[in-house]
């Protein structure tokens, strides 16, 4: 056999294994397996829920703690997103893992957020080993035949266009989900407040007028700003947002380029977490 077909027989070979495992790899990632039988105590209760009870529901089940960030920052989406939803079927469970016997406090964290979807207590996190997960905040999405079909790490939104087809794949058929109700703006509101905690906003930026490390917050939607190559306009909505996702491309006069994005490095936001931002500014 000469040099030269021995090559193309190699190179054929290697495109072949390639191909088989590009192939192979979606059918590993999307491999669905069915939900553990797992119960945790109905939080201010004395019963346990079931898991197994929820069938013929489609659950997003979010394992999360009070003196997580990322946990608290989401709550409010998943309330939102049940409030949408639950007429089509959604369940959303949170399972709270804070240990000991903390359950007023747990209880008082829940009623300050405004959650009114179903809340199980799990302080010795059996979650965790029986759903093999690290860590909070994590969510499952089990269908109506009680089998994970995608899982999350970290938090989440939703409503971010990905999640959203995947939860509507399983909820099946049905009325077009309405536009959020006006009642979600304090909802969002709470979730822009976070966000601008957990980004460190403001660490920054101050709500009294004082001067800090980024312009003052206090008036700011509708006062005119000038900027450091001269341009004067008001602060509109559209002037939040392209501050947000682009910092340094209008910089108010007096301050530096490159600090708000050197101090927000990281995932670009989503839509719903820009919106939150600005509504929180706004307000």
């Amino acid at each position: 056999m000469s040099a030269r077909r021995t090559v193309r027989i190699l190179r054929a070979l290697i495109l072949a294994m390639s191909a088989t495992a590009c192939f192979a790899a979606p059918a590993l990632a999307d491999e669905t397996q069915p939900a553990p039988d797992y119960k945790a105590r109905v939080l201010g209760r004395d019963e346990d829920a079931m898991l197994t009870g929820l069938r013929g529901k489609v659950v997003l089940l979010n394992t999360w703690a009070t003196w997580c960030v990322p946990c608290r920052v989401e709550l409010p989406d998943f309330e939102a997103f049940y409030q949408r939803y639950r007429d089509r079927g959604l369940e959303v469970v949170g399972v709270n893992v804070d240990e000991g016997e903390v359950d007023e406090k747990v209880q008082q964290f829940v009623e300050s957020t405004g959650v009114s979807f179903a809340i199980w207590r799990d302080p010795r996190n059996r979650f965790a080993k029986l759903f093999r997960v690290l860590g909070v905040p994590a969510t499952l999405l089990v269908d109506r035949a009680g089998m994970i079909i995608r899982r999350w790490s970290g938090a989440i939104d939703p409503g971010a266009p990905g999640n959203l087809e995947t939860i509507e794949l399983a909820l099946g058929p049905g009325a077009k989900i309405p536009a959020a109700p006006a009642s979600d703006s304090k909802t969002t509101l709470q979730r822009g407040r976070r966000l601008a905690e957990q980004l460190g906003c403001l660490t920054c930026h101050t709500t009294d007028g004082s001067k800090g490390v980024g312009p003052t917050w206090k008036g700011l939607l509708g006062a005119e700003v000038t900027l450091n190559d001269g341009r004067r306009f008001a602060r509109d909505r559209a002037y939040l947002r392209r501050a947000i996702l682009d910092p340094d491309a209008e910089i108010e006069a007096g301050y530096e380029k490159g600090v708000m994005s050197g101090a927000t490095p990281g995932k670009k936001l989503t839509d719903s977490e820009v919106e939150a931002l600005v509504l929180f500014l706004e307000s």
